[in-house]
Protein backbone atom coordinates (compact mmCIF):
# COMPACT_ATOMS: atom_id res chain seq x y z
CA UNK A 1 0.00 0.00 0.00
CA UNK A 2 1.42 3.46 -0.88
CA UNK A 3 2.09 6.07 1.73
CA UNK A 4 -0.79 8.47 2.80
CA UNK A 5 -0.52 12.02 1.79
CA UNK A 6 -2.34 14.30 3.91
CA UNK A 7 -2.97 18.06 3.88
CA UNK A 8 -2.47 20.15 6.48
CA UNK A 9 -5.59 21.69 6.64
CA UNK A 10 -7.27 18.26 6.79
CA UNK A 11 -4.56 17.50 9.46
CA UNK A 12 -5.42 20.15 11.37
CA UNK A 13 -9.48 19.56 11.19
CA UNK A 14 -8.96 15.96 12.92
CA UNK A 15 -6.51 16.98 15.39
CA UNK A 16 -8.97 19.45 16.60
CA UNK A 17 -11.88 17.27 16.19
CA UNK A 18 -10.65 14.36 18.28
CA UNK A 19 -9.02 16.30 21.13
CA UNK A 20 -12.20 18.42 21.21
CA UNK A 21 -14.59 15.77 21.25
CA UNK A 22 -12.53 12.56 22.89
CA UNK A 23 -14.93 10.09 23.42
CA UNK A 24 -17.59 11.29 21.00
CA UNK A 25 -17.65 10.46 16.68
CA UNK A 26 -19.64 10.96 13.73
CA UNK A 27 -22.78 9.36 14.06
CA UNK A 28 -25.04 8.42 10.90
CA UNK A 29 -28.20 7.77 12.99
CA UNK A 30 -28.09 11.08 14.41
CA UNK A 31 -26.40 13.28 12.09
CA UNK A 32 -26.95 11.86 8.73
CA UNK A 33 -25.28 9.21 6.64
CA UNK A 34 -22.86 12.20 4.44
CA UNK A 35 -21.13 13.45 7.42
CA UNK A 36 -19.45 10.05 7.60
CA UNK A 37 -16.07 10.09 5.56
CA UNK A 38 -16.22 8.41 1.95
CA UNK A 39 -13.72 5.72 2.44
CA UNK A 40 -10.91 6.56 -0.11
CA UNK A 41 -7.93 4.49 1.50
CA UNK A 42 -6.37 7.82 1.27
CA UNK A 43 -7.62 9.60 4.40
CA UNK A 44 -10.69 7.39 5.78
CA UNK A 45 -10.20 3.29 5.46
CA UNK A 46 -12.45 0.53 6.54
CA UNK A 47 -10.80 -2.14 8.17
CA UNK A 48 -12.35 -5.34 10.11
CA UNK A 49 -11.30 -6.78 13.03
CA UNK A 50 -11.55 -10.49 14.14
CA UNK A 51 -13.70 -12.06 17.25
CA UNK A 52 -13.20 -14.31 19.50
CA UNK A 53 -16.61 -15.88 20.72
CA UNK A 54 -17.28 -18.78 22.92
CA UNK A 55 -20.83 -20.46 24.32
CA UNK A 56 -21.64 -19.95 27.59
CA UNK A 57 -24.78 -21.51 29.65
CA UNK A 58 -26.23 -18.92 31.94
CA UNK A 59 -26.65 -20.66 35.50
CA UNK A 60 -28.07 -17.34 36.83
CA UNK A 61 -32.22 -17.33 37.66
CA UNK A 62 -33.87 -13.93 36.30
CA UNK A 63 -36.16 -12.08 38.31
CA UNK A 64 -39.92 -11.94 38.02
CA UNK A 65 -41.91 -8.84 37.21
CA UNK A 66 -45.26 -8.49 37.94
CA UNK A 67 -46.05 -6.78 34.76
CA UNK A 68 -44.42 -8.68 32.56
CA UNK A 69 -46.05 -11.62 30.20
CA UNK A 70 -45.87 -14.80 31.32
CA UNK A 71 -44.89 -17.49 29.52
CA UNK A 72 -46.75 -20.95 30.35
CA UNK A 73 -45.77 -23.98 28.19
CA UNK A 74 -43.45 -26.93 26.86
CA UNK A 75 -41.16 -27.23 24.42
CA UNK A 76 -40.99 -30.83 24.32
CA UNK A 77 -37.71 -30.91 22.08
CA UNK A 78 -35.89 -28.27 20.26
CA UNK A 79 -33.12 -29.76 18.52
CA UNK A 80 -30.64 -26.68 19.31
CA UNK A 81 -31.29 -25.71 22.52
CA UNK A 82 -33.57 -28.75 24.02
CA UNK A 83 -36.34 -28.48 26.01
CA UNK A 84 -38.14 -26.05 28.43
CA UNK A 85 -41.09 -26.14 31.28
CA UNK A 86 -42.74 -23.03 32.28
CA UNK A 87 -45.28 -22.95 34.55
CA UNK A 88 -47.42 -19.98 36.97
CA UNK A 89 -47.93 -19.68 40.64
CA UNK A 90 -50.90 -16.75 41.27
CA UNK A 91 -53.26 -15.83 44.06
CA UNK A 92 -56.14 -14.09 42.83
CA UNK A 93 -58.23 -12.61 45.64
CA UNK A 94 -60.64 -9.76 46.11
CA UNK A 95 -59.77 -6.14 46.03
CA UNK A 96 -60.09 -5.85 49.52
CA UNK A 97 -61.13 -7.52 52.69
CA UNK A 98 -63.47 -8.37 54.48
CA UNK A 99 -65.21 -9.31 51.19
CA UNK A 100 -68.71 -10.28 51.39
CA UNK A 101 -70.70 -12.26 47.81
CA UNK A 102 -73.26 -10.33 46.30
CA UNK A 103 -76.48 -9.55 48.50
CA UNK A 104 -78.86 -12.45 48.71
CA UNK A 105 -80.25 -15.87 50.36
CA UNK A 106 -76.66 -17.12 50.99
CA UNK A 107 -78.46 -20.98 51.02
CA UNK A 108 -79.44 -20.23 47.71
CA UNK A 109 -75.92 -19.62 45.68
CA UNK A 110 -75.48 -21.97 43.16
CA UNK A 111 -71.60 -21.98 41.06
CA UNK A 112 -73.26 -22.02 37.60
CA UNK A 113 -69.76 -22.50 36.56
CA UNK A 114 -66.28 -21.13 37.66
CA UNK A 115 -63.51 -19.64 34.94
CA UNK A 116 -60.00 -19.13 35.40
CA UNK A 117 -59.52 -16.42 32.78
CA UNK A 118 -55.93 -16.24 31.60
CA UNK A 119 -55.44 -13.23 28.83
CA UNK A 120 -53.14 -14.60 26.06
CA UNK A 121 -50.59 -12.18 23.98
CA UNK A 122 -48.47 -14.67 21.75
CA UNK A 123 -46.68 -17.83 21.29
CA UNK A 124 -43.19 -18.91 20.88
CA UNK A 125 -43.40 -22.18 19.48
CA UNK A 126 -45.45 -24.20 17.40
CA UNK A 127 -48.92 -22.47 17.46
CA UNK A 128 -50.94 -26.07 15.84
CA UNK A 129 -49.09 -28.21 18.48
CA UNK A 130 -51.79 -29.49 20.90
CA UNK A 131 -51.31 -28.53 24.52
CA UNK A 132 -52.78 -29.17 27.65
CA UNK A 133 -52.06 -27.10 31.32
CA UNK A 134 -53.46 -28.52 34.65
CA UNK A 135 -54.42 -26.20 37.85
CA UNK A 136 -53.62 -27.41 41.04
CA UNK A 137 -53.78 -25.62 44.86
CA UNK A 138 -50.22 -24.33 46.16
CA UNK A 139 -48.66 -25.98 49.37
CA UNK A 140 -46.07 -23.19 49.56
CA UNK A 141 -47.16 -20.12 51.02
CA UNK A 142 -46.19 -16.73 49.08
CA UNK A 143 -43.87 -14.21 50.59
CA UNK A 144 -44.92 -11.10 48.69
CA UNK A 145 -41.77 -8.85 49.61
CA UNK A 146 -39.81 -11.48 48.09
CA UNK A 147 -38.28 -11.80 44.67
CA UNK A 148 -39.21 -14.65 42.94
CA UNK A 149 -37.30 -15.68 40.08
CA UNK A 150 -37.01 -18.70 37.36
CA UNK A 151 -35.68 -21.31 39.20
CA UNK A 152 -38.11 -21.03 42.21
CA UNK A 153 -40.67 -23.82 41.47
CA UNK A 154 -43.27 -23.85 44.16
CA UNK A 155 -44.37 -26.41 45.56
CA UNK A 156 -48.10 -27.80 44.91
CA UNK A 157 -50.90 -30.90 45.91
CA UNK A 158 -50.74 -32.61 42.07
CA UNK A 159 -52.80 -35.43 43.78
CA UNK A 160 -56.48 -33.22 43.26
CA UNK A 161 -57.23 -32.00 39.79
CA UNK A 162 -58.65 -28.48 40.18
CA UNK A 163 -58.67 -27.68 36.58
CA UNK A 164 -57.73 -28.43 33.05
CA UNK A 165 -57.68 -27.52 29.46
CA UNK A 166 -56.23 -28.77 26.46
CA UNK A 167 -56.30 -26.49 23.30
CA UNK A 168 -53.94 -25.24 20.60
CA UNK A 169 -52.57 -21.87 20.95
CA UNK A 170 -53.63 -21.21 17.36
CA UNK A 171 -57.38 -20.77 18.26
CA UNK A 172 -56.78 -18.35 21.57
CA UNK A 173 -57.10 -15.16 19.21
CA UNK A 174 -61.01 -16.14 18.68
CA UNK A 175 -63.80 -14.29 19.99
CA UNK A 176 -65.14 -15.51 23.52
CA UNK A 177 -69.45 -14.69 24.17
CA UNK A 178 -69.76 -15.38 27.80
CA UNK A 179 -72.19 -13.78 30.20
CA UNK A 180 -71.89 -10.22 30.43
CA UNK A 181 -68.55 -10.34 28.24
CA UNK A 182 -67.68 -10.24 24.12
CA UNK A 183 -63.84 -11.00 24.26
CA UNK A 184 -60.81 -12.75 22.76
CA UNK A 185 -57.44 -13.95 23.38
CA UNK A 186 -58.30 -15.58 26.35
CA UNK A 187 -57.55 -19.11 27.50
CA UNK A 188 -60.37 -20.13 29.66
CA UNK A 189 -59.72 -22.64 32.16
CA UNK A 190 -63.19 -24.65 33.58
CA UNK A 191 -62.57 -24.94 37.46
CA UNK A 192 -64.44 -27.61 40.01
CA UNK A 193 -67.55 -26.06 40.83
CA UNK A 194 -67.59 -28.57 44.21
CA UNK A 195 -64.48 -26.71 45.08
CA UNK A 196 -65.49 -23.51 44.51
CA UNK A 197 -69.02 -23.87 46.24
CA UNK A 198 -66.96 -24.16 49.39
CA UNK A 199 -65.22 -20.78 49.46
CA UNK A 200 -69.07 -19.45 49.36
CA UNK A 201 -70.60 -21.94 52.16
CA UNK A 202 -67.18 -21.07 54.35
CA UNK A 203 -66.94 -17.12 53.35
CA UNK A 204 -67.92 -15.73 56.13
CA UNK A 205 -64.30 -16.94 57.45
CA UNK A 206 -62.62 -17.49 54.30
CA UNK A 207 -63.22 -13.72 53.14
CA UNK A 208 -62.32 -12.18 56.53
CA UNK A 209 -59.21 -10.95 56.67
CA UNK A 210 -56.57 -11.21 54.12
CA UNK A 211 -54.10 -13.80 55.98
CA UNK A 212 -57.63 -15.46 56.58
CA UNK A 213 -58.19 -16.07 53.05
CA UNK A 214 -54.15 -17.00 52.62
CA UNK A 215 -54.32 -19.74 55.40
CA UNK A 216 -57.15 -21.49 53.82
CA UNK A 217 -56.35 -20.97 50.22
CA UNK A 218 -52.09 -20.46 49.03
CA UNK A 219 -53.24 -19.63 45.12
CA UNK A 220 -52.92 -21.63 42.01
CA UNK A 221 -50.06 -23.67 40.45
CA UNK A 222 -50.99 -23.63 36.59
CA UNK A 223 -48.73 -26.35 34.84
CA UNK A 224 -48.37 -27.66 31.66
CA UNK A 225 -49.09 -31.13 31.32
CA UNK A 226 -45.79 -32.85 30.56
CA UNK A 227 -47.66 -35.87 28.76
CA UNK A 228 -49.00 -34.12 26.49
CA UNK A 229 -46.39 -32.18 26.01
CA UNK A 230 -46.26 -29.62 23.23
CA UNK A 231 -44.03 -27.46 21.56
CA UNK A 232 -44.63 -23.56 22.22
CA UNK A 233 -44.25 -21.66 25.42
CA UNK A 234 -47.58 -19.13 25.35
CA UNK A 235 -47.68 -15.82 26.65
CA UNK A 236 -50.31 -14.45 29.20
CA UNK A 237 -50.75 -11.27 30.88
CA UNK A 238 -51.48 -11.51 34.60
CA UNK A 239 -52.34 -7.99 35.27
CA UNK A 240 -55.68 -8.51 33.75
CA UNK A 241 -55.84 -11.95 34.18
CA UNK A 242 -58.66 -13.40 36.56
CA UNK A 243 -61.15 -16.14 38.19
CA UNK A 244 -64.68 -15.27 37.58
CA UNK A 245 -67.16 -17.12 39.04
CA UNK A 246 -70.76 -17.51 37.49
CA UNK A 247 -73.63 -17.72 40.19
CA UNK A 248 -77.17 -18.31 40.17
CA UNK A 249 -79.12 -17.36 43.36
CA UNK A 250 -82.31 -16.09 44.69
CA UNK A 251 -82.50 -12.38 45.78
CA UNK A 252 -85.67 -11.59 48.23
CA UNK A 253 -87.10 -14.98 46.31
CA UNK A 254 -86.32 -13.72 42.76
CA UNK A 255 -84.03 -15.71 40.49
CA UNK A 256 -80.99 -13.94 39.32
CA UNK A 257 -77.17 -14.24 38.12
CA UNK A 258 -74.34 -12.59 38.61
CA UNK A 259 -70.51 -13.00 38.04
CA UNK A 260 -67.52 -12.25 40.72
CA UNK A 261 -64.22 -11.84 39.31
CA UNK A 262 -61.13 -12.79 42.16
CA UNK A 263 -57.98 -11.09 40.02
CA UNK A 264 -54.08 -10.21 41.19
CA UNK A 265 -53.72 -7.45 43.58
CA UNK A 266 -51.17 -5.62 44.89
CA UNK A 267 -51.16 -7.86 47.84
CA UNK A 268 -51.17 -10.99 45.45
CA UNK A 269 -47.96 -13.34 44.92
CA UNK A 270 -47.15 -14.47 41.47
CA UNK A 271 -44.41 -15.87 40.57
CA UNK A 272 -42.98 -17.73 37.17
CA UNK A 273 -41.01 -20.84 36.99
CA UNK A 274 -38.80 -22.50 33.62
CA UNK A 275 -36.65 -24.67 33.66
CA UNK A 276 -34.44 -25.69 30.99
CA UNK A 277 -32.98 -29.07 30.15
CA UNK A 278 -30.12 -29.51 27.47
CA UNK A 279 -30.30 -33.03 26.68
CA UNK A 280 -28.33 -33.75 23.69
CA UNK A 281 -29.15 -30.29 21.99
CA UNK A 282 -26.99 -29.88 19.17
CA UNK A 283 -25.30 -26.59 21.87
CA UNK A 284 -24.02 -29.67 24.13
CA UNK A 285 -21.33 -29.70 21.53
CA UNK A 286 -20.27 -25.98 21.68
CA UNK A 287 -19.86 -25.74 25.23
CA UNK A 288 -16.25 -26.65 25.79
CA UNK A 289 -14.76 -23.06 25.72
CA UNK A 290 -12.26 -23.34 23.28
CA UNK A 291 -9.43 -20.53 23.26
CA UNK A 292 -9.37 -19.88 19.93
CA UNK A 293 -13.29 -19.82 20.17
CA UNK A 294 -16.11 -21.23 19.01
CA UNK A 295 -17.25 -21.35 15.30
CA UNK A 296 -21.10 -21.38 16.01
CA UNK A 297 -22.87 -19.27 18.61
CA UNK A 298 -25.80 -20.39 20.31
CA UNK A 299 -28.07 -17.17 21.86
CA UNK A 300 -31.34 -18.04 24.19
CA UNK A 301 -33.40 -15.20 25.34
CA UNK A 302 -32.85 -15.73 28.97
CA UNK A 303 -32.90 -17.75 31.10
CA UNK A 304 -30.61 -18.66 28.40
CA UNK A 305 -27.29 -18.77 27.38
CA UNK A 306 -24.76 -15.87 26.45
CA UNK A 307 -21.58 -15.19 24.85
CA UNK A 308 -18.14 -13.78 25.75
CA UNK A 309 -16.36 -11.86 22.95
CA UNK A 310 -12.78 -10.62 22.37
CA UNK A 311 -10.97 -8.59 20.05
CA UNK A 312 -7.28 -9.28 19.94
CA UNK A 313 -6.62 -6.78 17.49
CA UNK A 314 -7.85 -3.73 19.07
CA UNK A 315 -4.72 -3.41 21.86
CA UNK A 316 -1.90 -1.24 20.73
CA UNK A 317 -4.13 0.25 17.79
CA UNK A 318 -2.47 3.56 16.85
CA UNK A 319 -3.85 7.13 17.20
CA UNK A 320 -6.83 7.57 14.67
CA UNK A 321 -10.66 8.86 14.38
CA UNK A 322 -13.34 6.45 15.26
CA UNK A 323 -15.85 7.36 12.20
CA UNK A 324 -18.07 4.35 12.76
CA UNK A 325 -17.17 0.81 14.87
CA UNK A 326 -19.82 -2.30 13.91
CA UNK A 327 -20.24 -5.05 15.95
CA UNK A 328 -22.10 -7.42 13.37
CA UNK A 329 -23.58 -10.83 14.07
CA UNK A 330 -25.54 -12.72 11.33
CA UNK A 331 -27.53 -15.87 11.48
CA UNK A 332 -26.77 -18.69 10.38
CA UNK A 333 -29.14 -18.75 7.70
CA UNK A 334 -30.81 -22.88 7.54
CA UNK A 335 -33.97 -24.74 5.59
CA UNK A 336 -34.89 -26.19 9.02
CA UNK A 337 -38.23 -25.13 9.33
CA UNK A 338 -38.26 -24.97 12.95
CA UNK A 339 -36.23 -21.43 12.56
CA UNK A 340 -39.80 -20.61 11.41
CA UNK A 341 -41.40 -21.58 14.41
CA UNK A 342 -38.60 -20.46 17.08
CA UNK A 343 -37.75 -17.47 16.08
CA UNK A 344 -34.77 -15.19 17.16
CA UNK A 345 -34.77 -12.52 19.58
CA UNK A 346 -36.09 -9.32 19.43
CA UNK A 347 -33.22 -7.47 21.20
CA UNK A 348 -29.68 -8.31 21.64
CA UNK A 349 -27.86 -7.10 24.73
CA UNK A 350 -24.17 -5.85 24.25
CA UNK A 351 -22.32 -5.13 27.92
CA UNK A 352 -18.72 -5.49 29.06
CA UNK A 353 -16.63 -6.42 32.10
CA UNK A 354 -14.34 -4.04 33.66
CA UNK A 355 -12.81 -5.12 37.23
CA UNK A 356 -11.99 -0.82 37.23
CA UNK A 357 -16.07 0.02 36.87
CA UNK A 358 -19.33 -1.04 38.74
CA UNK A 359 -17.43 -3.77 41.41
CA UNK A 360 -16.25 -5.82 38.50
CA UNK A 361 -19.92 -6.30 37.46
CA UNK A 362 -20.73 -6.28 33.71
CA UNK A 363 -21.75 -3.19 32.42
CA UNK A 364 -23.37 -0.85 29.84
CA UNK A 365 -20.71 -0.51 26.81
CA UNK A 366 -18.22 2.50 28.05
CA UNK A 367 -19.25 5.59 26.31
CA UNK A 368 -21.55 4.37 24.21
CA UNK A 369 -24.13 4.41 26.68
CA UNK A 370 -26.19 6.90 28.07
CA UNK A 371 -29.31 7.79 29.92
CA UNK A 372 -31.14 8.06 26.87
CA UNK A 373 -30.72 4.84 25.69
CA UNK A 374 -33.14 3.72 28.04
CA UNK A 375 -35.62 6.53 26.85
CA UNK A 376 -34.93 5.87 23.15
CA UNK A 377 -35.32 1.86 22.95
CA UNK A 378 -31.44 1.40 22.51
CA UNK A 379 -31.63 3.21 18.96
CA UNK A 380 -28.44 4.29 19.16
CA UNK A 381 -26.65 1.29 20.73
CA UNK A 382 -28.28 -1.17 18.43
CA UNK A 383 -28.89 -4.86 18.90
CA UNK A 384 -32.60 -4.82 17.38
CA UNK A 385 -33.07 -7.76 15.36
CA UNK A 386 -33.34 -7.06 11.26
CA UNK A 387 -33.96 -8.90 8.27
CA UNK A 388 -31.19 -9.05 5.64
CA UNK A 389 -31.23 -11.53 2.52
CA UNK A 390 -28.27 -14.56 2.36
CA UNK A 391 -26.16 -13.63 -0.76
CA UNK A 392 -25.47 -17.51 -0.97
CA UNK A 393 -29.01 -19.14 -0.95
CA UNK A 394 -31.30 -15.78 -1.66
CA UNK A 395 -33.10 -16.62 1.99
CA UNK A 396 -33.92 -13.85 4.67
CA UNK A 397 -32.27 -14.09 7.60
CA UNK A 398 -31.51 -11.93 10.90
CA UNK A 399 -28.92 -9.51 11.54
CA UNK A 400 -27.69 -7.71 14.96
CA UNK A 401 -25.51 -4.45 14.33
CA UNK A 402 -24.02 -2.67 17.73
CA UNK A 403 -22.64 0.77 17.45
CA UNK A 404 -19.47 0.97 19.54
CA UNK A 405 -17.63 3.68 18.15
CA UNK A 406 -17.19 5.88 21.30
CA UNK A 407 -16.16 2.83 22.88
CA UNK A 408 -13.86 2.38 20.54
CA UNK A 409 -12.53 5.90 20.45
CA UNK A 410 -11.95 5.77 24.43
CA UNK A 411 -9.67 2.66 23.94
CA UNK A 412 -7.40 4.70 21.11
CA UNK A 413 -6.99 8.14 22.70
CA UNK A 414 -7.34 6.86 26.47
CA UNK A 415 -5.15 4.44 25.97
CA UNK A 416 -7.74 1.61 27.21
CA UNK A 417 -7.61 -2.00 26.96
CA UNK A 418 -10.09 -3.78 24.93
CA UNK A 419 -12.61 -5.30 27.28
CA UNK A 420 -14.48 -8.58 27.05
CA UNK A 421 -17.56 -8.06 25.76
CA UNK A 422 -21.12 -10.57 26.98
CA UNK A 423 -23.38 -10.78 24.26
CA UNK A 424 -26.62 -12.35 25.26
CA UNK A 425 -30.51 -12.25 25.01
CA UNK A 426 -32.03 -10.77 28.34
CA UNK A 427 -35.45 -10.16 29.28
CA UNK A 428 -34.15 -7.18 31.14
CA UNK A 429 -31.44 -4.98 31.13
CA UNK A 430 -30.71 -3.67 35.01
CA UNK A 431 -27.76 -1.85 36.53
CA UNK A 432 -27.82 -2.20 40.33
CA UNK A 433 -25.47 0.84 40.83
CA UNK A 434 -24.12 4.19 40.28
CA UNK A 435 -20.75 4.83 38.73
CA UNK A 436 -19.23 6.91 35.98
CA UNK A 437 -17.74 5.74 32.81
CA UNK A 438 -14.42 6.10 30.93
CA UNK A 439 -15.74 9.35 29.52
CA UNK A 440 -17.05 10.93 32.83
CA UNK A 441 -21.00 9.98 32.02
CA UNK A 442 -22.80 8.93 35.35
CA UNK A 443 -24.66 5.84 34.47
CA UNK A 444 -27.31 5.27 37.52
CA UNK A 445 -29.35 1.89 38.88
CA UNK A 446 -31.67 1.06 36.03
CA UNK A 447 -33.94 -1.96 35.11
CA UNK A 448 -35.78 -1.89 31.73
CA UNK A 449 -37.26 -4.89 29.33
CA UNK A 450 -35.76 -5.85 26.55
CA UNK A 451 -37.53 -9.12 25.34
CA UNK A 452 -39.93 -11.06 27.00
CA UNK A 453 -38.75 -14.06 29.10
CA UNK A 454 -37.21 -17.29 27.11
CA UNK A 455 -39.11 -15.68 23.85
CA UNK A 456 -36.51 -16.32 21.29
CA UNK A 457 -33.78 -18.25 20.58
CA UNK A 458 -30.82 -18.06 17.21
CA UNK A 459 -27.71 -19.88 16.22
CA UNK A 460 -24.97 -17.33 14.69
CA UNK A 461 -21.63 -17.73 12.96
CA UNK A 462 -19.02 -17.43 15.35
CA UNK A 463 -15.23 -17.71 14.74
CA UNK A 464 -15.34 -19.18 11.77
CA UNK A 465 -13.96 -18.17 8.60
CA UNK A 466 -17.33 -17.47 6.66
CA UNK A 467 -18.41 -13.93 4.93
CA UNK A 468 -20.78 -13.51 7.64
CA UNK A 469 -18.45 -14.67 11.05
CA UNK A 470 -18.91 -12.31 13.77
CA UNK A 471 -16.99 -9.50 13.38
CA UNK A 472 -15.68 -5.80 14.28
CA UNK A 473 -16.05 -3.29 11.03
CA UNK A 474 -14.27 0.26 11.75
CA UNK A 475 -14.34 3.02 9.63
CA UNK A 476 -11.19 5.24 10.29
CA UNK A 477 -9.43 7.99 9.21
CA UNK A 478 -5.52 8.37 10.04
CA UNK A 479 -4.07 11.66 11.99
Amino acid sequence: MSKTQYKPAFTGILILFLFAFGCTKIDTTSLGQNLIPVVDNINTFDTTFNVIAINYDDTECDTIHRSSLIPVGIISNDPLFGSSNAAVYVELKPNAFPYTFPTADASSFIVDSAILVMNYSHTFGDTNALAKVNVYQLTDSFHVADNYTTCKVLGYDNSVLLGTKSYYPSVLKDSIHAYQEDAANQLRIPLSNSFIQNFITDSAQIFRSDSAFINYFKGFAIVPDEITGGQALNYFDFTGSRLSIYLRYKNAGVADTTVVAFAVTGSSGLSNSLVRDRGTSEITQHLSHPANGDSLIYIQTSPGTYALLTIPGLNGLSNRVINRAELIVDQVYSTNSLNNIFNAPINLYLDVKDSTLNNGNFTPIPCDFSSTELQTGFQYLGGQLKTVTDSPSGQQRGEYVFNISRYLQSIVTKGKSSLKLRLSAPDYVTNTTTYTDWCGQTIGAFSTPRNNLGDGRVKINGTNNTPTRIRLRVVYSKL
